[in-house]
């Protein structure tokens, strides 16, 4: 098994949450009208706020997780 770098990590990870980031952003655009009358600009820019500091503490969890997996990879217990 071979370990992947920090910076592969990195990467994985932003690719991965930040996706899901902008996807979650369109969907909420998209189907929220539908269960709220009016979507007021102030609101989508708080909203986008919110989802910027959750997604930003997701990418690192993610990142430090995929870090302590990748060094206890080679333990037998994972095996």
């Amino acid at each position: 098994m071979s370990n992947q770098t920090k910076k592969g990590s990195a990467i994985e990870t932003i690719l991965n949450v930040g996706s899901g980031y902008f996807i979650s952003m369109i969907i909420n655009l998209t189907f929220l009208p539908f269960f709220i009358v009016k979507i007021a600009e102030q609101d989508v820019i708080t909203a986008a706020f919110i989802g910027v500091v959750y997604t930003i503490t997701s990418m690192v969890r993610s990142y430090l997780f995929r870090r302590v997996f990748n060094k206890l990879g080679n333990k037998s217990w994972l095996h």
